[in-house]
């Protein structure tokens, strides 16, 4: 094989990628305000376009949005934060009682097994799994406590985002033309393109999966406070940021609403589940397609397998990130055969 200018060229923008992957991993502690300064930003930046198309300057622009944006979050903060501050209390009060209930039911069922005629590796079988089910709850629990609290160690960074955000959306069609300066002239083409796809899938990842979250977490809210379940917001809210799992977030987000309507009536129990059914089958057939469309490109099984990967390298945030990961490096990877090629 003929190594030529190309191959080389190829060879060393690998190369800087990989030093710059490398570096942002070492340093990955503390660029979370400006990782989610991007996602602010990217999150923002088709309604700063479309005032700009309006005739508002783009300084104007974002300060308008910034403007609106703040004041719903403030508005609806006074309003939701009280109710969430009081379930959270109500919550940390009736945790001791909804634990030994939960440990009750599960000696119940367990002295009902042990004392039925199950062979006795059967019930040695049993006993395992209910113990690694209360391990993996005690650390499902300890999880979300971690992440809350990571919230508020991290609320200096989070202070300062939206700063960053602004500075981002300000200079944003600047950035782009510096970056693509910065390219050799017979890849600006081909890099544009790179550019263009990895928008089409981080506007389904992003913009559209967090639209579909939102949605969904006002819809289970709304529909266990109607049912009376304890928690409706609390639980809505954590469904609704589950959702951003595909395929199993859906079943986490229904589990802590199902046990605890579970522990007030088994109808109770049956309504929740039908409730969060109907739900996801509106998601799926209607609100997902209509928003999200096709702009992933991964099949279903696909899918499944990264969030699977992404689970055993990353907890819950590996489920979180593994399919927007995998999305962008498919897009990647066809850029890179083509240029290969």
């Amino acid at each position: 094989m003929i190594i030529t200018k190309r191959h080389l060229r190829i060879t060393f923008i690998l190369l800087i990628l990989s030093g710059m992957v490398t570096f942002l991993y070492i340093v990955r502690n503390g660029l979370y305000p400006f990782i989610i300064a991007f996602f602010m930003a990217y999150l923002l930046n088709p309604a700063v376009s479309y005032l700009e198309r309006r005739g508002f300057g783009r300084i104007t622009a974002i300060l308008s949005l910034y403007a609106v944006v703040f004041s719903l979050l403030i508005y609806g903060g006074s309003r939701l934060f009280p109710v969430i501050i009081h379930e959270l209390e109500s919550f940390s009060k009736d945790l001791p009682a909804l634990v030994g209930v939960v440990e009750e039911e599960m000696q119940a069922f367990q002295l009902q097994y042990q004392n039925s005629a199950l062979p006795y590796s059967l019930r040695v079988t049993l006993d395992q799994r209910l113990v690694f089910l209360q391990n993996e709850g005690q650390a499902y629990i300890t999880s979300l406590v971690d992440a809350l609290m990571g919230l508020v160690t991290h609320a200096i960074g989070l202070v300062i985002t939206p700063v960053l955000a602004f500075y981002l959306l300000s200079d944003w069609n600047q950035f782009r033309e510096e970056l693509l300066r910065i390219i050799p002239g017979g890849w600006r083409h081909e890099v544009s393109l790179v550019w263009k796809d990895l928008d089409k899938v981080l506007s389904g990842v992003i913009r559209g999966q967090v639209t579909v979250a939102i949605i969904v977490g006002v819809l289970v809210s709304a529909g266990l406070y109607l049912l009376n379940v304890k928690y409706a917001l609390l639980i809505g809210i954590l469904a609704g940021m589950l959702d951003l799992i595909p395929y199993f977030g859906a079943i986490i987000g229904a589990t802590p609403a199902v046990t605890l309507a579970l522990l007030e009536s088994p109808y109770l129990a049956v309504k929740v589940v039908l409730l969060f059914f109907i739900i996801h089958q509106v998601e799926g057939t209607i609100i997902g397609p209509k928003i999200l469309g096709e702009s992933v490109g991964l099949h279903p099984l696909s899918v499944i397998f990264f969030v699977f990967v992404g689970s055993e390298l990353g907890g819950l945030a590996g489920m979180l990130l593994g399919v927007p990961v995998a999305a962008i490096g498919k897009v990647l990877l066809q850029h890179l055969v083509k240029a290969l090629v």
